[in-house]
């Protein structure tokens, strides 16, 4: 089976395609630069080159893909958000899954299926309730851009595309959030983000490739999916477990005003939650092999002692 990532030089796209290389599958990915792209990724790796403007029916060898995995977008945790990153952070998105959208509906790309990422910020700040597939967007910045990416990915109208939007939460791996998380530990300044009460939907970097891979293999599975552990932590509990699997107390809170004054409105994003449960994978039969978050901090750092 051939696959054609977007955004595939990425933490979760340079994983994702070790991944499925390990399964048998074929790889290819869309860069702007194949030279440096090449020190990125295995040799096994068919690159193709896209300027992100021109149509997709500009590159050859797309006749042959079965399936089309799209991570591209600005990351959202990396800049204060101005109103200009705003606009950044949604035209990236819609514009590349616009372009993936026409390529499949004028035959260019002939899919099986299409996945395109989301996030679990499409529910909106929430409560204590348990978050499944079915329900609504929220009315935030995160939920306002999640809803319009989704949106943009169902416009495929070809009966021989299946179309799947996961929406992932945060990620346990050695790379990405959980490295950014592990350095206030490092000064014993460890702990809670806010009141610690708000909810963290997470899920090990390995269940979700393999949630990924799953997917592709899974016909019946279409529509929404919700790309987290079945096990959703209290902020409180979540600092809790890392600060045991890294040796170090978790006791320095950090209160939401300072995180407002340091980081703007996207605090929002650390200080509201969802419990989000990933019901449709479950009951399509997938098994976590990380469900519990401490055994999956206990992987994914390595039970690294913090010096």
């Amino acid at each position: 089976m051939k696959v054609l990532i977007f955004g595939g030089t990425g933490f979760l796209g340079r994983q994702l395609t070790e991944e499925l290389l390990s399964c048998g599958y074929q790889v290819s990915v869309i860069t702007r630069n194949r030279q440096s792209t090449a020190k990125k990724v295995a040799s096994e790796v068919e690159l193709l080159e896209w300027d992100n403007r021109s149509p997709l029916s500009s590159i050859s060898n797309l006749e042959a893909i079965d399936g089309v995995i799209n991570f591209a977008g600005e990351s959202i945790g990396n800049r204060r958000w101005t109103d200009s990153v705003k606009q950044e952070i949604l035209q990236s998105r819609i514009n590349a899954t616009r372009a993936i959208v026409k390529a499949i509906n004028d035959g260019t790309i002939k899919p099986k299926v299409l996945i395109n990422a989301s996030a679990v910020g499409y529910y909106g700040p929430r409560q204590d309730e348990e978050i499944t597939e079915g329900e609504a967007p929220g009315e935030d910045f995160l939920a306002d851009v999640c809803r319009k990416w989704e949106a943009e990915a169902y416009k495929v109208h070809n009966p021989l595309t299946r179309v799947v939007t996961i929406r992932i939460g945060v990620v346990l791996g050695s790379q990405g959030a959980l490295a950014k998380m592990v350095t206030p530990y490092k000064f014993y300044a460890g702990g809670p983000l806010g009141k610690g009460d708000q909810w963290l939907s997470w899920i090990h970097i390995q269940d979700l490739l393999r949630m990924l891979r799953f997917i592709i293999e899974e016909d019946q599975i279409k529509g929404p999916v919700n790309g987290t552990a079945p096990n959703p932590a209290a902020m409180k509990d979540f600092s809790k477990a890392l600060g045991e699997v890294l040796g170090r107390p978790s006791w320095l809170s950090v209160p939401e005003f300072v995180l407002r004054i340091a980081l703007g409105q996207m605090s929002e994003m650390l200080l509201h939650g969802q419990r989000v449960i990933p019901k449709k994978v479950i009951e399509a039969g997938f098994e976590f092999r990380f469900p519990d978050l401490k055994a999956a901090f206990e992987d994914a750092l390595g039970n690294m002692q913090v010096v």
